[in-house]
């Protein structure tokens, strides 16, 4: 019975320590940017993931803007991932460590898609009480962990930061953008690409 209670108070601890070890991961993501520290920063961020998941945002959305998703039908998927590779470099000048690190700082900056700003001071000040607040609000996978800022925003207003287990190390792999912020990029775009 001893080894019985002993296992399951294990695996509690387990479970609690897997639980914490992603909010631990956005603190020091939040410490990176308060201190303005692009080393930092650079090893709590997998740029090429992030650069990836901004493009598909940006082209899906830019297919929906100019109607081209309704032609291509089934093929729209296809598209957005072909047409992501077209935009990273226009990504790229918003995903790089000083630009990032702006921008998540609740900064502006300037890009080919026009000025830019996604409003996130909350990241910056994440305290103890928010990590209960971020906790509540959070999903969770296999190596795999997501959080939406700012807190009290609804779901369609909010960036979901996506962070991933990597190498030992929680690194943001994503960042999904608000649907406003998405369609205002996907109108620049259609400015330069009719």
């Amino acid at each position: 019975m001893k080894r019985f209670a002993l296992a399951v108070l294990l695996f509690v601890v387990l479970l609690v320590g897997y639980w914490l070890w992603p909010i631990l991961g956005l603190r020091t993501l939040a410490a990176a940017l308060q201190a303005r520290n692009a080393a930092a920063l650079t090893e709590q961020v997998h740029f090429a993931r992030l650069r990836s998941s901004l493009a598909e945002q940006i082209v899906a959305a830019y297919l929906r803007v100019t109607g081209r998703d309704r032609k291509l039908g089934v093929l729209a998927p296809l598209a957005a991932t072909v047409g992501a590779s077209i935009v990273d470099p226009l990504v790229s000048q918003i995903v790089n460590p000083e630009n990032l690190m702006e921008l998540l700082r609740g900064g502006k900056i300037q890009s080919e898609l026009g000025t830019i700003s996604f409003q996130t001071e909350e990241l910056l000040n994440f305290s103890p009480i928010d990590a209960w607040d971020a906790w509540l609000t959070s999903e969770y996978g296999l190596g795999r962990f997501s959080i939406g800022f700012p807190a009290d925003a609804q779901a369609i207003e909010q960036f979901r930061l996506r962070m991933q287990l990597l190498q030992w190390r929680w690194k943001l792999t994503e960042l999904d953008l608000p649907q406003t912020l998405r369609y205002q990029f996907a109108r620049e775009l259609a400015k330069k690409y009719p």
